[in-house]
């Protein structure tokens, strides 16, 4: 990837804190607000323990991720107890000991339009 796409697609990430994850699978579709994190091209979130976005993850890892600036496709993954990545404070948030974090790998981010409808860009990763 051009370091400038990269750079980019880094910049756009680090914004919001909240986001929505919408899942699919056997307990259906699934959105729902949870805190991010982005480190790099790398996305974290918070997940609730009883979510039933756990158990689509566990037969489908595709999802889409959504917040005001983003729309993110890629692929997640329960993060073992304990991992943590240098400079990742969402585990430090008060709802942390109730949720598991899921690491999600992007595969694709659409840039949003700013005050209108579609996508301004869209980056492959």
């Amino acid at each position: 990837m051009l370091d400038y796409t990269r750079q980019r697609a880094v910049e756009v990430l680090k914004t919001p804190c909240r986001a929505v994850l919408a899942t699919s699978g056997p307990a259906g579709l699934q959105a729902s607000e949870v805190p991010c994190q982005a480190l790099g091209l790398v996305l974290y979130l918070l997940v609730p323990r009883t979510s039933d976005h756990l158990f689509n993850l566990e037969h489908e890892p595709h999802v889409t991720v959504l917040a005001g600036e983003w729309e993110v496709r890629g692929e997640a993954q329960l993060s073992p107890e304990g991992e943590t990545g240098p400079g990742l404070s969402l585990l430090h948030a008060p709802e942390a000991q109730w949720c598991v974090l899921v690491r999600v790998d992007p595969s694709q981010l659409h840039i949003r339009m700013e005050g209108g409808w579609g996508n301004r860009e869209t980056i492959d990763l």
